[in-house]
């Protein structure tokens, strides 16, 4: 009996073995989009939706979405396939967790903000990745408990449009885990975000292009980002949403890669800080390699409360030339503060209106500025390596004093002194530990 249990203890260990090796680990992981699939065309609207009282000709494809969704939700998850054609969005859909939608080519789906008195307000998003069962409970998705293993792909040529819907976004991400946006083209922003990012783990941005904001409203909406790095804050106003808990979460392991920002106010940042008792509450490991920048309003990207970030491989072109900002962090193609520790390497900088890269003491305007003021916190090593950094054509800082530097940043109490200053010229390869007068 013993030498016959120890047989099938030694098949068992080996089955395990090769099923490690052979992959079939990685497809079970896989499959949890393959529970149930549902196709969707402009002309496929289930018959019972068309009895429901919020449905009409502004809403039909919003309802449809979401009652496909709670079926997903009800199976556990699967995989939605939008079909070709132009679908107007007048709420935003509830993706729970385990789902995959792909948007195939010639698909647009269009922000209208409008339901034509449908019993419910339009809403600025046409995803909100919360389970359909908890959209309508008040802070029902606290720190990443929200839905978790969500794709949205496009393939060929995807289109979410914003319609220049005052306010609008997309895409609201927060307080998930393992989502992945691919493929999309995203176009028309108005003062609103294209992606909300807030309080999540395991974001993966690639391969999209983020486009054309709307000139008339940058006078007001200059710090609006495509996509916005943020903590759900009941000081900062950043996402109050009704499923959304303001708990001051973080994000952690953002990754933003190979994507096109053309023509938007800002590229990728966060423009509220958070503190806890009295604490930072930093973004972690924010990974932002191989994009583009370009015809950027303001920055590419502003850093606020960013903690081992790296910025490396991309392009910066024609940033800020337009923008008649005064304040210092402004026109420059990576800035901001409250940083600690970061990696900016092989980037290439043209045209761009002042210093590529400036970081100085920042503090919170308006909601949440009886929050402390944070500082930058840069390693000698890291300061080294943005000497791998290139420039052409570039600005410098407003004031003469800072005159002739690529980089520039405050260490100390981060404060625009020539004491604090470290200072770099990448064509000389050459950095200053502070500035002599």
């Amino acid at each position: 009996m013993k030498k016959r249990n120890k047989i099938i203890i030694r098949l068992v260990s080996t089955l395990a073995v090769m099923l490690c090796v052979t992959g079939v680990t990685h497809i079970q992981a896989k499959n949890v989009y393959a529970k149930k699939t549902i196709t969707m065309t402009t002309k496929s609207i289930p018959s019972e939706i068309k009895k429901y009282s919020n449905y009409n000709k502004y809403t039909k494809y919003t309802v449809a979405f979401n009652y496909y969704m709670k079926q997903l939700e009800k199976a556990g998850g699967g995989k939605f396939i939008i079909k070709k054609g132009t679908y107007e969005m007048s709420n935003s859909v509830y993706i729970p967790s385990n789902v995959q939608v792909v948007l195939k080519n010639g698909v647009v789906l269009k922000n209208i903000y409008q339901t034509g008195g449908a019993g419910y307000p339009p809403s600025n998003n046409v995803f909100s990745l919360c389970p359909p069962s908890k959209s309508k409970i008040k802070g029902s998705c606290k720190k990443v408990s929200g839905a978790k293993n969500i794709s949205i792909t496009g393939k060929g040529n995807a289109t979410i449009d914003n319609n220049f819907v005052e306010g609008g976004g997309t895409i609201v991400i927060s307080h998930n885990k393992n989502v992945k946006v691919s493929g999309i083209t995203f176009k028309n922003q108005n003062g609103g975000h294209f992606l909300e990012i807030t309080g999540v783990e395991n974001v993966v941005i690639e391969n999209c292009t983020f486009k054309g904001s709307k000139a008339s409203t940058r006078a007001k909406n200059y710090m609006k980002e495509a996509i916005n790095l943020d903590t759900p804050d009941p000081e900062t106003h950043g996402l109050n949403a009704v499923w959304v808990a303001q708990d001051r979460t973080d994000n952690k392991n953002i990754t933003i890669t190979n994507n096109v920002f053309d023509g938007v106010t800002r590229g990728v940042g966060t423009h509220k800080y958070s503190q806890k008792n009295g604490e930072n509450v930093y973004h972690e490991n924010v990974v932002i390699t191989n994009n583009t920048f370009k015809n950027i309003f303001d920055n590419g990207v502003f850093i606020l409360n960013w903690k081992n970030a790296t910025i490396e491989n991309n392009t910066f072109n024609k940033i800020g030339l337009k923008s008649k900002k005064a304040y210092s962090s402004g026109a420059h193609a990576i800035s901001g503060g409250g940083i600690e520790g970061i990696h900016v390497k092989n980037n290439t900088f043209s045209n761009v209106k002042r210093n590529p890269i400036y970081f100085c003491v920042q503090q919170n305007v308006g909601s949440a500025s009886s929050y402390s003021k944070v500082k930058t916190n840069i390693t000698k090593e890291q300061t080294e390596e943005m000497l791998t950094n290139t420039v052409s054509n570039c600005g410098y800082d407003m004031n003469v004093i800072f005159k002739g530097y690529d980089i520039l940043y405050f260490r100390g109490n981060s404060e625009r002194t020539r004491e604090n200053a470290v200072a770099i010229n990448l064509k000389k390869q050459e950095i200053s530990w502070g500035i002599e007068k």
